[in-house]
C-alpha cells in the first residue's frame, strides 16, 4: 500500500512539474546574416588590413635581424605588437557580431586576394609578351617598345605581389596562380 501511495504522489508531482514548464520559444531569425552586415564587412576589411600590416612588420623584423640592425628590429617589433593588439580587438568585436574564427577567416581572405592579384599580374605579363611578339613580327617598332615598357611595369607589379603573397604565407604563389 505504501508503494502505491508513493507512486501516486510521484506521478502527481511529475504531472505538476511538466504542466508548469512552458515549451521553449523558437529564437527569432537574425535580420541580416553576419556576412552581409555592413558593420561586419567594414570590421573584416579593417582586420584584413591589420593582418597584412602585422605580416609586413614581422618580415621587417626578420630582415633587420639578418642585417644586424637591432634598433630597427625593436621598433618594427613594437609596431608588430600594436598590430597584434589591433587584431585581437577587431576579432573580439567580430565575435560579438557573430563571426566564427575571424582571424582565421581574415588570413584566408588575405591569401585569396594575394593569389588573385598574382594571377591577374601573370595574365597581364603573358598578354604583354604576346603583344610584343606580334608587334615585332608586324614590324611595328613603337608598338613593340610600348609593349616592352608595359611588360616591365607588369613584371615589377608581379614581383611586388609575389613578395607580398610569400610574406602573407603563400608558398609558391606563381605555381598556385596557374
Amino acid at each position: 500500500m505504501k508503494k502505491v501511495a508513493l507512486l501516486a504522489v510521484a506521478v502527481l508531482f511529475s504531472a505538476v512539474t511538466f504542466a508548469q514548464t512552458s515549451t521553449p520559444a523558437t529564437a527569432p531569425a537574425p535580420a541580416t546574416p553576419p556576412a552581409t552586415n555592413p558593420v561586419v564587412k567594414t570590421q573584416m576589411k579593417d582586420l584584413r588590413k591589420d593582418v597584412r600590416a602585422y605580416d609586413k612588420q614581422k618580415a621587417l623584423v626578420k630582415q633587420d635581424v639578418k642585417k644586424g640592425d637591432l634598433t630597427d628590429a625593436k621598433t618594427a617589433l613594437a609596431a608588430a605588437k600594436t598590430d597584434k593588439a589591433d587584431i585581437k580587438a577587431d576579432a573580439k568585436v567580430l565575435k560579438t557580431e557573430g563571426v566564427a574564427h575571424p582571424v582565421k577567416l581574415a588570413d584566408k581572405q588575405v591569401k585569396k586576394i594575394d593569389e588573385k592579384d598574382v594571377k591577374a599580374d601573370l595574365k597581364a605579363v603573358k598578354t604583354d609578351k604576346v603583344t610584343e611578339q606580334k608587334d615585332v613580327k608586324a614590324g611595328d617598332i613603337t608598338g613593340a617598345q610600348a609593349a616592352q615598357a608595359s611588360l616591365k611595369a607588369d613584371a615589377k607589379d608581379l614581383k611586388k605581389d609575389v613578395k607580398a603573397a610569400k610574406r602573407d604565407g603563400i608558398k609558391h604563389p606563381i605555381r598556385r596562380a596557374k
